[in-house]
């Protein structure tokens, strides 16, 4: 049996339908293939900007919102400050300050019944010339100063009257008892009379010690003694923690003196 070609004899030699357009359908879809790669790019690139933008714009809200919240917590953030730099200055202050009330305490603790003070004079040497300095300084400055600088010596006159001159005695070891006392002399210890021991210095003073005798009797030994307490420290000692919580309840709950372990106590008349 022979074989027959049923394809008409002008196709048999044209070979495909791209052979015969000549690739151009090839270079067709190509070409459409290449637009929605490009198109699904730029779609992508779009919408990703559009986000990028949207993120922005939410975070430059949210500085905005940020820095109009730091600029209402400015004045406390100042007012904080101005808290720390003035509990500084008090804490400065207490550490150069001499406990006066403390002292006065502990005097009428230690001197002895048969004494009475007719004058009482606390000074503080080199606290004069130092302040005044101070003062000049901080006035400049705007910082606060302490009129008892740091290394001032505090000191107190006692005159006054005693019984016997044995009185005297112990009232002379008994104000060492007072707690911070570095020295104490005796600066005179005279009867308005005549006869009494003392220093060179009695026979002087006793003419103007009896004018002023007050509640001491005639025959009454006059005395003048200096206490001299130990220089003023020259640093702060508390911290401003320690000072924050001095207004606990448990922050007002002293410890005991060292005078107030004599047994009999002193009257100040």
């Amino acid at each position: 049996m022979r074989a027959v070609n049923l394809i008409p004899s002008e196709q048999r030699s044209g070979g495909t339908v791209g052979g015969r357009s000549g690739g151009a359908v090839f270079l067709v879809l190509g070409l459409l293939g290449g637009l929605i790669v490009l198109a699904f790019l730029y779609g992508s690139s779009h919408h990703e900007v559009k986000s990028r933008r949207a993120e922005a714009a939410t975070l430059s809200a949210r500085a905005a919102q940020v820095q109009a919240q730091a600029a209402q917590l400015a004045p406390y953030a100042s007012f904080m400050a101005l808290r720390e730099q003035r509990l500084h200055s008090i804490t400065q202050l207490i550490g150069g300050r001499f406990d006066w009330s403390n002292v006065m305490g502990e005097l009428s603790r230690v001197l002895p019944h048969d004494v009475s003070l007719s004058t009482m004079v606390g000074t503080i040497a080199g606290a004069s010339e130092a302040s005044s300095a101070k003062a000049a300084t901080a006035a400049g400055s705007g910082t606060v100063s302490s009129a008892t600088p740091p290394g001032a010596i505090p000191t107190v006159t006692l005159a006054g009257c005693a019984s016997s001159q044995s009185v005297v005695a112990q009232m002379l070891v008994r104000l060492r008892l007072i707690s911070g006392v570095s020295s104490v002399a005796l600066q005179n210890s005279t009867k308005p009379g005549g006869g009494g021991g003392g220093s060179a210095a009695g026979s002087a003073s006793s003419a103007a010690s009896s004018a002023s005798l007050g509640p001491c009797a005639t025959d009454d030994p006059v005395f003048s003694v200096a206490v001299s307490f130990e220089p003023l420290p020259t640093a702060a000692t508390p911290s401003i923690q320690a000072l924050t919580s001095s207004s606990s309840p448990n922050a007002t709950k002293g410890g005991k003196h060292t005078a107030a372990a004599v047994s009999t106590g002193g009257r100040v008349r």
